[in-house]
């Protein structure tokens, strides 16, 4: 007797249908999770970010190279400004060293480096590009904190290797005419003075490019405001009763009397606070002038954030 063996059929779509299912099935499964980045991590990032974009602009280091000549130059002069082997006096090196800040209203490496503060916003908001910059680094407050966080490190650091390179080429032009070589550590207060100044320019500048969010406005309100606009300012204040005294609290001319405690008491610091216009201590001076950079930097901030990038 033959017995005959039941075929078992399969329907391939059912089959297809579950391995599909399965595949799925495991597909979200196995998809990673994604993990909430410190906040301290994402600032670096960004600040990386914000490097590399700067970084590959040819005019970032065309303005660093001409930083570093001029202070090249500084450095040399220092050498010619002294007779009969006598050393420079302690104004004149730390004057140099700040770039004649308080005789100049503004720093010259400030002025210099102006484009490094405004651009990097300036440009982006102008072009509508600042998007792109929102969405690779997934936060507004972290495109504008790393905006400001690079433009502080990069001028800061031009004034260090600037004063670096005006200190070595000065001690070997003293040393080349002879003249004896000056106390460097007497101007180590004046200097970190201007080095504090240098870190909150790019703040200033960037801040006011949000709020102006015009290049050339910006430009023009960053050098007539301190040289000029301070000044008539302070002149209006005098005319109004009770009210002469508030011309040493603006802030551009409390920051040049934080940068003018160099000066010997006597006609020498009297002619320093006739340059700085304001009359205020040099610690006094430059608390108001970081004051009025934070108060600034969170008014940008707070513009930045809710301001459309078109």
């Amino acid at each position: 007797m033959t017995t005959t063996n039941p075929v078992t059929t399969t329907n391939p779509v059912t089959t297809t249908s579950s391995v599909t299912t399965t595949h799925l099935t495991r597909t979200r499964t196995s998809a990673p999770v994604p993990l909430s980045v410190p906040v301290g991590q994402a600032l670096r990032r960004a600040v990386r970010y914000e490097w590399r974009h700067l970084a590959g602009l040819r005019s970032t280091w065309i303005l660093l190279g001409v930083a570093a000549a001029m202070s090249l130059v500084n450095g040399l002069a220092l050498g010619l400004d002294v007779a009969d082997g006598a050393a420079p006096g302690a104004a004149a090196v730390a004057a140099t060293l700040q770039w004649d800040a308080v005789a100049t209203q503004l720093p010259l490496l400030a002025l210099l480096l102006l484009p490094l503060g405004t651009g990097p916003i300036a440009s982006e908001l102008a072009r509508g590009a600042a998007r792109t910059s929102w969405l690779t680094l997934g936060s507004r407050s972290l495109a504008y904190g790393a905006k400001l966080l690079t433009g502080a490190a990069v001028t800061s650091g031009a004034a260090l290797v600037g004063a670096l390179l005006t200190a070595l080429t000065g001690t070997v032009s003293l040393a080349l005419s002879g003249a004896r070589q000056p106390d460097w550590g007497e101007v180590l207060g004046p200097f970190a003075s201007f080095l504090l100044f240098m870190a909150c320019w790019p703040v200033v500048c960037s801040a006011v490019a949000v709020l102006l969010r015009n290049r050339v406005g910006t430009a023009l309100a960053l050098t007539l405001w301190p040289l000029l606009g301070e000044r008539i300012a302070g002149l209006i204040l005098e005319q109004v009763p009770g009210l002469g005294s508030l011309g040493d609290w603006l802030p551009f001319a409390a920051g040049r009397a934080g940068l003018a405690g160099y000066g010997a008491p006597g006609e020498e610091r009297d002619f320093l606070t006739v340059l700085a216009g304001s009359e205020l201590s040099p610690a006094v001076g430059m608390t108001v002038f970081v004051i009025f950079t934070v108060a600034l930097a969170l008014a940008g901030a707070y513009v930045y954030q809710r301001r459309d990038a078109a």
